[in-house]
This record gives C-alpha cells, sequence and structure tokens, in this order.
C-alpha cells in the first residue's frame, strides 16, 4: 500500500508567501508611521495654538494691569489737586499698541455713566423710586415697549410677590417650556435680562450702551460722563437739544461738582433731585483685544477704585465678548 507522506512546498511557494509578508509588514509599518506622524504634527499644531493663546491672554492681563496704573495715577493726581473728578478725557478713545508679532487694543469705559439696573432695588428689598423714576424716563426715552421696571425689580428682589400687575415672579417663569425661577438677587451680567418675562433682544440692545450692573448702592451716577440719554433720564423733561448743549459744554469744562451743574442756565426751573449723582467715578471697565498670528484673545475687566485710598480691586473679567473695542482709536 502506498504510504501518504507530507509534501514540502516548492522553493517558489516560498518566496510567494516571503514576499507577501514583508509587503504586509511594510504597508503596516507605513500606515503606523503616517499615523504618527499625523498625530505628531496635529501635536505641534495644538501646542502652539495654546502657546499663542497664552501669550495674548498674557499680553490681556498686561493691559489690565497698565491700565489699573493709569486709573492709580488719575486718583494720585486728584488726591495732590484735591479736586476728584473724572470726565470723558480718559475714556473717550480707544488706543492702539503694536506688540511683538501682533496688535493690542484697549479702551475704558466709565459704569458710572450709565444707570446701575441692580438700584433699582435697595439693600433692604425695598423698591428705590427715585431710580424706578428715572429709569422709567430712559426707557421712554428710548421708546422701549418690551422692558418694565417691575419685571427688573421682581427679579432682584427676594419676595415672590409682583410689585404690581406688570411684574413677574416665580410662578410666570415655572410655567413656561423651559421652567426657571427669577434669580432673587443683584443681577451679575447685563445678559441676565434676556431671561426676564417678555423683553425683546432688539430693544435689550438698544438699551444696553445706558445700563450697568454693580453693587447696590455704590455707583451714583456721574454726570460728567453720562450720555445724553442718562441725563434726561436724570433730568426731568430735559429735551435733545438741552441735553446736547450739556454734553458739549462739558466737553471743555467738566463739572467740579452736582451743585455746579445744577446751576445751569439750561436746568433753571427743571425737575432734578441731586440725590445719587456725582462727578467722579468708582467703577471702570477695560476692555482688551489681543491679535497674535490668527488668533484674537478678548477680555473685559471690571476694576474698583476705592474712593478713600485709590486702591484697585478686580471685581471680575470676562473673555466672552466680542465687539470690544468701539471708540475711537489711537496709536501709541
Amino acid at each position: 500500500m502506498p504510504t501518504n507522506t507530507p509534501t514540502c512546498p516548492m522553493p517558489r511557494q516560498q518566496r510567494g508567501v516571503a514576499l507577501m509578508i514583508v509587503i504586509l509588514v511594510f504597508a503596516l509599518v507605513s500606515i503606523l508611521a503616517v499615523g504618527m506622524y499625523n498625530r505628531q504634527s496635529l501635536f505641534v499644531k495644538t501646542s502652539g495654538n495654546t502657546l499663542i493663546q497664552a501669550q495674548a491672554y498674557q499680553y490681556a492681563l498686561g493691559a489690565e494691569i497698565y491700565g489699573r496704573r493709569l486709573l492709580k495715577d488719575d486718583w494720585d493726581n486728584d488726591q495732590k489737586d484735591k479736586k476728584f473728578v473724572d470726565d470723558l478725557d480718559m475714556v473717550a478713545s480707544s488706543i492702539l499698541l503694536p506688540v511683538d508679532e501682533g496688535v493690542l487694543e484697549a479702551q475704558f469705559n466709565d459704569q458710572h455713566g450709565k444707570l446701575n439696573i441692580n438700584d433699582l432695588v435697595n439693600l433692604d428689598g425695598s423698591v428705590n423710586v427715585l431710580m424706578t423714576e428715572r429709569f422709567k424716563r430712559l426707557i421712554n426715552r428710548l421708546a422701549l415697549e418690551t422692558v418694565k421696571v417691575e419685571i427688573i425689580q421682581d427679579w432682584i428682589d427676594e419676595n415672590q410677590e409682583p410689585t404690581n400687575f406688570e411684574g413677574a415672579e416665580d410662578g410666570d417663569y415655572l410655567g413656561l417650556e423651559r421652567p426657571y425661577r427669577t434669580a432673587s438677587q443683584p443681577f451679575y451680567d447685563t445678559s441676565e435680562l434676556l431671561l426676564l418675562q417678555g423683553i425683546d433682544r432688539k430693544e435689550f440692545e438698544k438699551l444696553l450702551p445706558h445700563i450697568s450692573v454693580l453693587p447696590q448702592g455704590l455707583a451714583p451716577i456721574n454726570i460728567n460722563t453720562a450720555s445724553e440719554e442718562v441725563l434726561q433720564a436724570v433730568v426731568e423733561d430735559l429735551s435733545d437739544d438741552e441735553a446736547n448743549d450739556l454734553t458739549s459744554k462739558r466737553e471743555t469744562t467738566p463739572w467740579e461738582s452736582v451743585a455746579e451743574f445744577k446751576s445751569e442756565p439750561v436746568l433753571k426751573g427743571k425737575k432734578l433731585d441731586e440725590a445719587y449723582l456725582s462727578v467722579n467715578s468708582s467703577f471702570f471697565e477695560l476692555a482688551a483685544r489681543i491679535t497674535l498670528a490668527d488668533r484674537k484673545v478678548r477680555l473685559r475687566s471690571l476694576i474698583y477704585r476705592k474712593p478713600e485710598d485709590g486702591e484697585m480691586i478686580v471685581v471680575k473679567r470676562d473673555q466672552g465678548q466680542k465687539y470690544l473695542i468701539t471708540k475711537e482709536v489711537r496709536t501709541l
């Protein structure tokens, strides 16, 4: 009987299998090499972007430090002259400063030239009648229909009783498709107004340049930096032409006291309550925008300058806003 003996592959067959293995190994090595190269390139690019972003943010912090120094120098000069007056001179324009491989832009915004919406409610939770009247005049001046003072006050106060029939408390918000409650505390940011019942975004944007959110009781209106609309909110029955006359005059001669402002001929016979008005400021916003390579970093810093000694305190920082630079540019 024939015996079954194993047959060995022919030499030509062995060479074909070896060649296929070599090709497979080469393909795998190539795939791994390309993958490693791509990952390394991505890592290098990511690291570079992170470095640029960090460098730009440090430039923004440098602008903040420089801004605090300018505010302190201004306070020292006022202390020397025994005359604490803040006008539009410092906040009238923005600066543009070339830096290594980029550009730094920055501007000051005086927060006392606006109405502080947190002051619509007193610290004890009661309605601030004077600020309510001023805010209503501002709303009328801007012809806003969806912004209601009572809704803002109900958002701030801790009780659940609507200020009047136009107010809104938790019950009005909990019935929404996406329910939420009122804050029952002062506003932290003006964007919170968009959460309030019925407020239209276009009217919010129209109101935004004339309002601020600052600690209650610490932000009297600076008549030297207030807009014409805010001056019309402060002075009852002040016409557009009269407001323009006042802002034109202060450009050359800022008022050194509220009494001096009240003695203006334009204001003769006008109803004006001197309470919560001032000629100086303590809260300033420094807006900085850094362009480095193809990256932009934005920073808003709210700075509090203590009236008694000029000490600077950074209250908050915000990197999430656009359109920071809005004033005429002055190149350094």
